[in-house]
């Protein structure tokens, strides 16, 4: 069966007759193809940071690299010219995971330091990592690691009308973007702002579509807690009411600090039901 390629992606040139469209250029007459490039590409790189902001992971890829031993240790860096070195493609990593190169264990996951890395002697494992100075830092392990690595990464620039937009059903946003640029750059504010208005909101519908498939999931919502401070707080003015009710003269209340307890142990104020004017009886509301 032969393969079809895909339709889900679309091509930077319906993105830029789209702009052509909103700024009433279709005949390209101001703002042909060189026009409009660098400013889709800075739309395609503002898109993406909004995508990665708001925790979509179509940006986010993994790749497995093997550390070999040199005089016994594995390397204690990985960075762009390491070797093995960086994903060319890599803006910062997110999670790490190492195995004995060539064994059938489960890769296991490592433990993120900030701070810098302790002060410990290389093992069969590496056990930790940092992320500074755009480098990845090991302690170097003494036997052959391949470390599974997770990361955000950066899609590549567009260059032709042809070159495919890594982003799907982007078109619109990518367009109302770019068309906010173009009409600022030629001095149309009003319609620059429309048109950020309008990329502001398909942006919004896009990570809403990201977004939607992941919240299929039960989540409970946790039960309100009352500091000491909101609690005190609470029965001053439950207090006044009570005082004011008293001097009334409408009828007996005990008064209200005297039924309202701290109970530490569940976060929260307790109640005691009065028994009469002088006693009282234990007991939660």
């Amino acid at each position: 069966m032969p393969v079809l390629s895909t339709t889900a992606y679309g091509q930077a040139e319906d993105a830029l007759n789209l702009t052509r469209a909103l700024v009433n250029d279709s005949a390209g007459t101001v703002f042909n193809d060189t026009t409009l490039m660098p400013l889709l590409n800075s739309a395609y790189r503002g898109l993406q940071r909004q995508l990665a902001e708001a925790g979509v992971s179509v940006l986010v890829s993994q790749i497995d690299l093997d550390l070999p031993l040199t005089d016994g240790v594995t390397p204690t860096t990985l960075s762009d010219v390491s070797d093995p070195q960086l994903p060319t493609d890599l803006v910062t990593p997110h999670q790490l995971w190492e195995q004995q190169t060539g064994s059938c264990d489960l890769f296991v996951p490592m433990e993120k330091i900030t701070g810098g890395l302790p002060n410990l002697q290389p093992t069969t494992y590496l056990r930790m990592w940092e992320w500074r100075e755009d480098m990845i830092n090991l302690i170097g392990a003494t036997s052959q690691i391949t470390v599974r690595l997770r990361y955000e990464k950066v899609l590549p620039q567009l260059i032709l009308g042809t070159d495919p937009v890594m982003i799907r059903a982007s078109n619109d946003a990518l367009a109302y973007a770019t068309s906010a640029l173009a009409a600022r750059a030629r001095g149309a504010r009003a319609l620059a702002a429309d048109m950020q208005e309008a990329a502001y909101q398909a942006t919004n519908d896009l990570i809403e579509r990201y977004m939607r498939p992941e919240q299929f999931k039960g989540r409970r919502r946790k039960p309100l807690r009352v500091s000491p401070a909101c609690g005190l707080f609470v029965a001053r003015g439950l207090a006044r009411i009570a005082a004011k009710i008293r001097s009334a003269g409408k009828m007996p209340v005990p008064r209200i600090t005297d039924c309202l307890a701290w109970d530490s142990s569940r976060e929260c104020i307790s109640f005691v039901k009065p028994r009469a004017r002088f006693g009282f009886i234990a007991r939660r509301a």
